[in-house]
């Protein structure tokens, strides 16, 4: 079993009855992206003011729906590619808007390496998931790579609700630059070095 595999049977452990039961009431998956998306601005919101824990808890809370829009959708049969591009914008604005979040939250300090990491960070988790993007519509497989976003997901959040918010950006900055040799390597092997 794969790296992606095992993603993919817990959230749906985590989401199975939970999106039967949102199936039913006839709320859209669309509806519930867009909703995780508002809840993840408010997250934000708390961060930038400096309530990191109850941002924290927040932001995870937000995360959450990430999983469970695809659930709907399955559990619907309402997939569609349009969901998938809302899906897809969503969660970078989401990622974006957090990690901007915590550089108005550094800026009053005045602490330059602290917003030199918030930026680091920001851009190779976006370049991971554009990566992912490329390649597929490439015609390649792009979801190689040990740190995506669920993984992103659980470390910020920890980050947030311990404190212990630079170690956790460093780990997430040093494992998405780290994610983005592995999804180069294998777009090139894909491609045969061409």
């Amino acid at each position: 079993m794969t790296l992606n595999d095992t993603r993919r049977r817990i959230g749906r452990g985590l989401t199975g009855g939970l999106s039967r039961i949102l199936a039913k009431s006839g709320i859209t998956p669309n509806a519930v992206t867009v909703i995780g998306f508002l809840i993840t601005l408010i997250a934000a919101y708390m961060i930038s003011t400096g309530s990191l824990l109850a941002g924290g808890l927040v932001f995870l809370f937000s995360s959450f729906f990430d999983m469970l829009d695809g659930a709907v959708a399955r559990a619907t049969g309402k997939i569609t590619k349009f969901g998938g591009i809302l899906d897809a914008a969503l969660d970078r604005l989401s990622e974006a808007a957090v990690f901007i979040a915590i550089m108005v939250y550094y800026a009053p300090q005045a602490n330059s390496w602290a917003l030199l990491l918030v930026g680091l960070t920001l851009a190779g988790s976006q370049v991971v998931s554009y990566l992912r993007a490329r390649s597929e519509a490439s015609g390649l497989e792009g979801k190689e790579g040990i740190f995506t976003r669920p993984e992103r997901v659980i470390v910020l959040g920890i980050g947030l609700i311990t404190g212990w918010l630079i170690p956790a950006l460093a780990v997430i900055c040093v494992l998405s630059f780290f994610t983005i040799g592995q999804r180069l390597a294998s777009a090139y092997r894909q491609l045969g070095g061409k």
